[in-house]
């Protein structure tokens, strides 16, 4: 029966002795079994004593997650996605402004050599019509050269025909009478057409008689 109950100095030293700072109700079970043997053992005081409590506990932490804790790790995935993305826009912007680059370089020296192609074409152009209106100068200068040269050659050739016709003119009518001047006229133009309704014998025969006499009328010319 001692075994059973023991006397209370016993438990007033378990009580005595426990440790300072040790909660009464977390080492319950553990006096019961100590106080009143394998009668007071049960079946779930193993779960009791092995933590079934924490068990409980971890399954709603599970279920139910704190708050601050979840905000954290979703800040830390959001900053770690964020990390990621700003990464993936860097090489993808190094990339494009590498693209870029090269293709203003391309850019600039197709430009390079499209204003130098432009500027030959421009001087040829530019050289070519020159030779154009050079040589349309030249030709309207040798056709007004030509030209003059032609119509002052043809001005002294007139005069030079005007004088001579002068000349001669004056010499002519210097010579002899009116009618000697008649013969040598006709004898110049010689012998008309014969026309068989006239017979112009007669007349030629009166000027040869009229030749070489000063005092016939007409032969001084009025």
């Amino acid at each position: 029966m001692s075994d059973k109950y023991p006397a209370l100095e016993t438990i007033d030293n378990d009580l005595t002795s426990t440790e300072p700072g040790k909660e009464f109700d977390s080492d319950f079970l553990s006096r019961e079994k100590e106080l009143l043997g394998e009668e007071f053992k049960t079946d779930q005081d193993a779960d009791v004593l092995n933590g079934s409590d924490d068990d409980d506990i971890n399954d709603f932490k599970e279920q139910f997650p704190e708050v601050d804790e979840t905000e954290a790790e979703r800040q830390e995935q959001a900053a770690a996605e964020t990390e990621a993305e700003t990464a993936d826009e860097g090489f993808n912007g190094s990339n494009d402004n590498h693209l870029i680059q090269g293709e203003s370089e391309h850019l600039k020296e197709w430009k390079e050599r499209r204003e130098l192609e432009i500027e030959k074409r421009e001087q040829a152009n530019a050289k070519s019509k020159q030779d154009i209106v050079d040589k349309a100068q030249k030709t309207i200068d040798d056709f007004y050269d030509n030209y003059n040269n032609k119509r002052e050659q043809h001005t002294k050739e007139v005069l030079k025909e005007q004088e001579e016709f002068l000349e001669k003119r004056d010499g002519f009518l210097k010579r002899g009478t009116l009618w000697d001047r008649v013969n040598e006229l006709v004898g110049e133009v010689g012998e008309p057409t014969a026309d068989e309704n006239r017979d112009k014998t007669r007349f030629k025969g009166l000027l040869t008689k009229l030749k070489g006499k000063e005092n016939v009328p007409g032969a001084g010319g009025y």
